[in-house]
């Protein structure tokens, strides 16, 4: 068994119109979202081996302060630039070239790949996932090679405004 945990990046900042969208920082609510919805996922009891982030620095930034806040080292962290701008389907090939001794993998990454990447692999309904939103779909797989249509099943939906 698998668990797929998808994180979109947090509320990233607008401020300054000309930057690149690859530079965005964080703003002030996504900086309290993120460590949020990781509290969220230490209290369900997520156990994380790997976090496979895009390296845009919202994203970065988010799996990040996920992983100090879940107490994980940061060399659990590893970056992939193919997440930037890929799609669903190129992240399922990322996800399939995993060492099988990963048991819990939270990928952060980019709408809308991450929510079609969860109706794709769970035969989920989900609209939009929002930012800081995250999705554990867990997959009845002993490698990940097998990732797939339909695969998974979608244990848990959670968002920061969830609970307001």
């Amino acid at each position: 068994m698998k668990n797929l945990y998808l994180l979109r990046h947090a509320k990233s900042s607008w401020a300054s119109p000309g930057m690149k969208d690859f530079d965005r920082p964080l703003n002030e609510r996504g900086l309290a979202d993120a460590p949020d919805m990781a509290m969220r996922l230490k209290a369900s009891g997520a156990d994380i081996d790997r976090i496979i982030t895009s390296p845009a620095l919202r994203t970065l930034t988010t799996a990040r302060l996920v992983a100090v806040t879940l107490g994980l080292d940061s060399d659990v962290i590893r970056e992939d630039r193919q997440i930037y701008l890929a799609g669903s389907s190129r992240l399922m090939h990322v996800l399939s070239l995993l060492d099988d001794d990963l048991s819990g993998v939270l990928l952060v990454a980019h709408n809308p790949a991450l929510t079609d990447l969860a109706n794709d692999v769970a035969r989920a309904a989900i609209d939009n996932l929002p930012t800081a939103g995250l999705v554990l779909i867990e997959l009845p797989i002993e490698h990940w090679f097998d990732i797939g249509l339909g695969v998974g099943r979608v244990a848990t939906f959670d968002y920061p405004r969830n609970h307001d």
